[in-house]
């Protein structure tokens, strides 16, 4: 009788075990979608233009955005935003071409006093690596665009002006943007690389883009190799496919 107890009560135990790790799972998940929600209706005004100055860039670091894009199926990642503090906050996630999520990671947000030294190795490159397929070469960007895309965006957060249209497309708030995962397999050839940068600019036509940039384990931006040999650049990629449209 007592082991009968006693199993009982194992059992039990089992499954309240079973359904806080479930709830616990499933709050997680409804968080992430109250910041989404939140994004699509987020006032974008003063608050929260001085609140989005202080954010240099959004942190993935390489050990687990690698295991992202190293997980079967996954062929695209997708930057999904989301809003709260005044915030804009992004988290990376892993899907196929039906865009299922298979897995994800949540940013850090760097916040520093200056931008200034942060770029000063862009800024002294003026050419992209050859990457030898088309849909790197595609993706790469010339720092000094990348440079004026992350400044105009800057420039934009302090005037507070058209911030609703440089975020939207007709009208709808963007609500993620997507690129192959083969870009971020590239990034993560370069072995001094300890975070994948996202940094907000705008793109040639004014809207919002994602600039992604490895950094080092103290966040700095590597210089652009003249050799263009891989893991030995710090390349510039753009996400160029918001959504909507795509």
């Amino acid at each position: 009788m007592k082991k009968t107890s006693l199993l009982g009560a194992s059992l039990i135990a089992l499954l309240m075990f079973s359904c806080q790790k479930e709830n616990s799972q499933e709050d997680t998940s409804i968080v992430s979608k109250v910041e989404q929600e939140n994004w699509q209706t987020a006032k974008l005004d003063a608050k929260f233009a001085d609140s989005q100055k202080e954010v240099t860039a959004y942190l993935f670091p390489t050990a687990l955005i690698s295991k992202l894009v190293e997980t079967p199926n996954v062929e695209f990642v997708q930057f999904v935003l989301g809003y709260s503090n005044n915030t804009l906050q992004i988290k990376v996630v892993g899907v196929n071409k039906a865009g299922k999520e298979f897995a994800s990671v949540d940013s850090k947000i760097l916040k520093e006093t200056s931008g200034t030294d942060k770029f000063s190795a862009l800024a002294t490159s003026n050419k992209k690596t050859d990457k030898g397929t088309a849909l790197l070469n595609e993706h790469l960007l010339f720092p000094k665009d990348a440079i004026d895309g992350i400044t105009a965006w800057q420039e934009k957060l302090n005037t507070v002006s058209d911030l609703d249209d440089v975020l939207s497309y007709k009208g709808a708030r963007f609500n993620h943007y997507s690129i192959e995962a083969a870009i971020i397999v590239d990034m993560l050839k370069n072995k001094n690389t300890a975070n994948i940068g996202l940094f907000l600019g705008l793109n040639p036509i004014g809207k919002v883009t994602t600039i992604l940039i490895g950094l080092d384990q103290n966040n700095s931006i590597k210089k652009v190799s003249s050799t263009g040999k891989d893991g030995d650049n710090g390349d510039v990629y753009d996400g160029t496919r918001p959504s909507p449209p795509y």
